[in-house]
C-alpha cells in the first residue's frame, strides 16, 4: 500500500516556486523564532514576500479556495453573523453562504483555535478559504463601520445642515487618519479651501480638501467633542476626546491655534491598544533587548533613553514600564503630557498652574515609597539632580534626554552642571533611537550597489549581495515606504567607562572604549535592517548623520 504523498512545508513552496531562496527562508527562520512570530509573517516584516504570494501559498499547501476580496461582492448581513471583535481578532470576514455552510475568508487558517470559535458561533458548517490579511481588515472596516464605528459622534447632533456636514467631515477625516495610519491630523484654511493633511511615517502629506465655508462648524465641532469654549476664538485651547475608530478605542489629544486667518486645528492620535507593546515589538535586537532587560531588572540605577523629538523615546519607556509592571512593584510616573494610562502604574500629569512641576512632583513622588521612577523628561538641573538623587538612594529611575547619541548623554548632564562622580556612580544604561521608514513590500526594487557603497559602510564586497530601494504603489500613497521600525544603540556604563565620566573624558573618547566593550552604534544597527531588506540606503545615512561612528 502506498503512503499518501507527503504535504510540502509553507517554505519549500516558496522556493520551490522562486518566490524567495534558501538563504532568505533560513533569514525568516531565525527572524520569526528570535520574535516568536509565525513563518509567513517574519517573510512579510522583512519584505521578502508579499501578501499575495502568503495567501496564494497557505492556499497551494492546504489545497483549499484563494479568494480576491476584490473581485467578490460581500453581503453585510452574511459577514455580520461573525461579531465584529472576532472578525477582528482571527482576522478574517464571512464572505457568502450555501444551503448548511458559510464560506469564510481567513488571513491565518492554520489557526485551528479561530476556527474552533467561530464553528461553534455559527450554525452552519464552516468552509475556509484564504485571503490577503489587508483585504480582510478593509472589508471589516467598511461592513462594520456603519453598525459601530463614530456612532457616538453622530448622535448627538441636531438636524442643521451645517452641522450635519461638519459631523460627517469630521467621520471623514477620523476614519482615514486610521486607515492611513497616521500619528497627526492637520486641519487649516488655505485660501478658498480648508486643508486636511496626516502626517504617515513622520511627513506630513495632502489627504482631504473642503470649501473654506466649513471651517467655522468643523472647528466648532471639534471643540464640542473635546468639550472646549466654542466661543473662544483668540486663545489657544488644549482638549482630549476618546472614540473608537475602526474596532480599536483612540485617545485623540486637540490643540487650536488662532491664526491670522482663522483657527488651525491639530488632532494627534493615541492608539490605546498600543499601550501593552513590549520591548521585542519595538525593533531591538536580541542582544540590545538583553542587555535593556538587565538593567532593568537592577534595584537602583538610571535608564536614559536620548532621541530627537518624534524619535519614539516615550514608546519605548511605556514598553520598558510594562515589562517590569507588577504587584510587586510601586511605579511612579511624573510625565507632560501623559500619553497613555497604563495599568497598575501611578501617573502624575504635570499641572504648572498648580504649581505642580517635574520637581514639585518628585518630591512628594519619593515620599511614596516608589520601586520605579519614571520622569517624562528631564529637561533641567534641578529635574536631573533629584532623578540621581533617587537612583543613589535605591530606586530604579528611568527617563529620556535629548541628545544625539548615547555617548552624548553623559556630556549633556555635565553640561546641566551634574558631577561627574554623580552621573558615574547613578547612570546605568543609554538607549539612543531613531526611526527610519521601513520600505513598501509592495513595490521595493532590488538594485545591487556599486562597491563604494559597501566600502563606506565596511562591509566586505559581495558583487551578489543586492539592497533595496523605494518606488511608490498604491499601497504606499507613491511614497516607497509604508511603517517604521526603530533602530538603537545600547551603552552601558561598565567601571571603565565610569572611571573615563570621571575624568570628563570627551564623547568621542567614551564611544572608543564602548566599541572595545561590543557596543554598537545606530548606524550598525540602521545598516542590518538595511541588509535585511527592511529599509533603504538613503533612510539609513539619512537618520545616522549625526552618530558617533
Amino acid at each position: 500500500m502506498t503512503k499518501p504523498p507527503k504535504k510540502k512545508r509553507f517554505g519549500d513552496i516558496l522556493i520551490d516556486g522562486g518566490l524567495i531562496t534558501a538563504t532568505q527562508l533560513q533569514q525568516a527562520l531565525d527572524y520569526g523564532k528570535e520574535r516568536e512570530i509565525k513563518l509567513g509573517e517574519a517573510l512579510l516584516s522583512l519584505g521578502f514576500v508579499t501578501e499575495l504570494a502568503v495567501a496564494k501559498t497557505l492556499s497551494k499547501q492546504l489545497a483549499i479556495p484563494y479568494v480576491d476580496l476584490n473581485k467578490v461582492v460581500v453581503d453585510p448581513a452574511i459577514s455580520t453573523a461573525i461579531p465584529e471583535s472576532m472578525a477582528r481578532q482571527f482576522k478574517l470576514i464571512a464572505i457568502g453562504t450555501r444551503p448548511g455552510e458559510i464560506l469564510v475568508a481567513f488571513a491565518d487558517p492554520l489557526n485551528i483555535f479561530a476556527i474552533d470559535e467561530i464553528s461553534r458561533h455559527l450554525n452552519d458548517k464552516l468552509i475556509p478559504c484564504v485571503a490577503v490579511e489587508s483585504l480582510i481588515n478593509a472589508a471589516i472596516d467598511r461592513i462594520y463601520l456603519a453598525q459601530t464605528d463614530l456612532g457616538k459622534m453622530a448622535a448627538d447632533t441636531s438636524d442643521s445642515g451645517e452641522e450635519s456636514e461638519a459631523v460627517g467631515a469630521l467621520n471623514d477625516i477620523l476614519l482615514g487618519s486610521v486607515k492611513e495610519e497616521a500619528s497627526d491630523i492637520h486641519i487649516e484654511p488655505d485660501g478658498e479651501k480648508l486643508r486636511v493633511r496626516y502626517r504617515v511615517d513622520g511627513l506630513l502629506r495632502k489627504s482631504l480638501e473642503y470649501p473654506v465655508e466649513m471651517h467655522p462648524s468643523l472647528v466648532s465641532r471639534i471643540k464640542i467633542v473635546s468639550q472646549l469654549d466654542i466661543g473662544e476664538r483668540r486663545k489657544p485651547q488644549d482638549g482630549r476626546f476618546d472614540i473608537p475608530i475602526s474596532g480599536k478605542e483612540f485617545d485623540i489629544r486637540v490643540s487650536i491655534l488662532p491664526l491670522s486667518c482663522g483657527e488651525k486645528v491639530v488632532m494627534r492620535l493615541l492608539d490605546k491598544s498600543k499601550i501593552q507593546i513590549g520591548l521585542r515589538d519595538l525593533g531591538f535586537e536580541k542582544e540590545q533587548q538583553d542587555i535593556f532587560e538587565k538593567h532593568l531588572s537592577q534595584p537602583h540605577e538610571i535608564i536614559l533613553v536620548t532621541g530627537p523629538t518624534g524619535s519614539g523615546k516615550t514608546t519605548t519607556l511605556y514598553a520598558a514600564l510594562n515589562k517590569i509592571n507588577g504587584i510587586d512593584k510601586n511605579i511612579v510616573t511624573v510625565e507632560d503630557p501623559v500619553e497613555y494610562e497604563l495599568k497598575g502604574v501611578n501617573q502624575v500629569q504635570v499641572n504648572p498652574k498648580a504649581d505642580l512641576t517635574f520637581v514639585t512632583a518628585l518630591r512628594s513622588i519619593l515620599r511614596q515609597d516608589p520601586d520605579v521612577v519614571m520622569i517624562g523628561e528631564i529637561r533641567d538641573v534641578e529635574t536631573a539632580e533629584i532623578a540621581i538623587q533617587s537612583a543613589l538612594t535605591g530606586h530604579l529611575v528611568l527617563s529620556t534626554l535629548h541628545t544625539n547619541d548615547a555617548c552624548g548623554a553623559v556630556a549633556r548632564l555635565i553640561d546641566m552642571g551634574i558631577p561627574p562622580f554623580l552621573i558615574a556612580s547613578s547612570l546605568g544604561l543609554v538607549v539612543a533611537q531613531r526611526l527610519l521608514r521601513c520600505l513598501c513590500k509592495h513595490c521595493k526594487e532590488s538594485f545591487t550597489p556599486p562597491e563604494e557603497v559597501w566600502q563606506e559602510f565596511n562591509i566586505e564586497y559581495d558583487k551578489d549581495k543586492v539592497l533595496y530601494k523605494p518606488v511608490g504603489c498604491l499601497h504606499c500613497e507613491q511614497t516607497g515606504y509604508h511603517g517604521r521600525t526603530a533602530i538603537y544603540e545600547t551603552l552601558s556604563v561598565s567601571t571603565t567607562i565610569g572611571e573615563l565620566i570621571m575624568a570628563r573624558s570627551s564623547s568621542h573618547e567614551i564611544a572608543k572604549q564602548a566599541r572595545k566593550e561590543g557596543f554598537k552604534g545606530l548606524r550598525q544597527a540602521g545598516i542590518k535592517k538595511m541588509l535585511a531588506g527592511i529599509t533603504s540606503l538613503d533612510e539609513v545615512l539619512r537618520v545616522s548623520m549625526d552618530s558617533q561612528e
